[in-house]
């Protein structure tokens, strides 16, 4: 299944260059913690997100339970950055700079929704997936009666 995660991924990775981007030009100094929320989570995947597709393209995958944890983590990251900025920016007049962080907040909760999906099509893999690092519970054989 390399080529449909490699695609998402670069999906994953192209709204979170175009977040990152409108993100710079919009940001605000007054909303000191969102700002720093939402660079750093749109920075550090942008790291991520190659570091996973480099891996894949050289068919040195990350175990999918670990693929999950970062999907599902930045989930919830992008979701957060997209509520926090469009609840900041809510009572702002409008004008171009409050166009870009709107662009930017519907930008990040499709990434989130996206790696959200990501996450759970991890999961199910994982659980097909024999070579997983994850101990997985078996059911107990039955001797039966002899």
């Amino acid at each position: 299944m390399l080529i449909p995660t490699c695609v998402i991924k670069f999906f994953e990775l192209m709204l979170t260059i175009a977040c990152l981007t409108l993100h710079h030009y919009s940001y605000d100094l007054t909303d000191i913690p969102t700002l720093m929320l939402c660079s750093g989570t749109y920075i550090g995947y942008v790291v991520i997100l190659s570091g996973e597709i480099v891996g894949e393209a050289v068919s040195a995958a990350a175990d999918a339970y670990v693929d999950a944890w970062w999907s599902a983590s930045g989930g919830v990251l992008f979701g957060l950055c997209g509520a926090l900025t469009l609840r900041w920016w809510r009572d702002v007049p409008a004008c171009m700079r409050r166009s870009y962080a709107q662009a930017s907040a519907v930008c990040s909760l499709a990434a989130a929704a996206l790696l959200t999906i990501d996450a759970l099509l991890a999961v199910c893999s994982a659980h097909k997936d024999d070579a997983s690092t994850r101990t997985k519970s078996r059911k107990p054989v039955s001797k039966g009666c002899s």
